[in-house]
């Protein structure tokens, strides 16, 4: 497993280097327009938590990485709760109608961002638990990058707002920094785990897997940037076209 985690590590610095991020820091930029994309990260985020509990979940089990991975999929499969509490805090709780909420989680604002759990399910479904840990370092990864810049866009709102965010500030951050594997506490030692050619073959094509679809998301939430602002982020979502009957 030590080549799949140097794997992650490598792709981990590429995905910090994302146009997003390198936005997210531009700190001539007021905070919450910096923000501005949050809109489109919710089918991802909502998502998350069925992923979890659903597809990379599987119960009983007696084999100790299922276990682990069962284990942390019981800490991130409510994490959507804070994303809400933030959504409000950011004045984000606007009012739409049912339908135009609908055109626009389904719309082309998000669809490569729908795209995330979805790929990452059905690559995982059949996979090996060894497999699919892999892919959840690389998924810890993209989280602990994401969340290090919006803890620290969160911490300068702070200044005016005097409000804690617990989905994008320091919270949720804080946590996913503090996750830990079992070889802290001696039951399994990531680098030690040895994989078939196949497995390892399996899990650098579902580790590259994460990276891509991540890194598409992200990318489309920039150029959701460039035609929304913080003030009216729902603005577009009445310029889509009906679905056709």
């Amino acid at each position: 497993m030590k080549e799949i985690l140097e794997l992650i590590e490598k792709r981990k610095q590429e995905f910090s280097d994302l146009p997003l991020f390198q936005f997210l820091q531009d700190k001539s930029v007021d905070p919450r327009s910096r923000l501005a994309w949050i809109p489109c990260a919710v089918p991802m985020v909502m998502a998350f938590g069925e992923l979890n509990r659903s597809d990379l979940r599987k119960e009983p089990t007696s084999d100790r990485i299922q276990q682990l991975i069962n284990r942390r999929t019981y800490e991130d499969d409510h994490h959507w709760v804070w994303f809400l509490e933030d959504l409000e805090k950011l004045g984000l709780n606007q009012q739409l109608s049912f339908v135009d909420a609908m055109r626009f989680f389904w719309g082309d604002a998000t669809r490569k961002t729908r795209q995330v759990c979805h790929q990452i399910a059905l690559y995982s479904f059949r996979a090996e638990p060894i497999v699919v840990l892999a892919g959840m370092e690389a998924i810890e990864a993209t989280g602990y990058v994401a969340l290090s810049r919006t803890s620290k866009v969160i911490r300068e709102l702070q200044q005016s707002t005097h409000q804690e965010y617990r989905y994008l500030g320091s919270h949720h951050f804080g946590i996913e920094t503090e996750h830990t594997t079992e070889a802290d506490d001696g039951e399994v030692d990531l680098e030690s785990l040895e994989l078939t050619e196949e497995q390892r073959e399996n899990a650098i094509e579902l580790v590259e897997l994460v990276f891509s679809v991540y890194t598409d998301a992200m990318n489309e939430m920039m150029d959701y940037l460039k035609t929304h602002s913080s003030e009216n982020p729902f603005a577009a979502s009445q310029k889509i076209p009906a679905m056709a009957a």
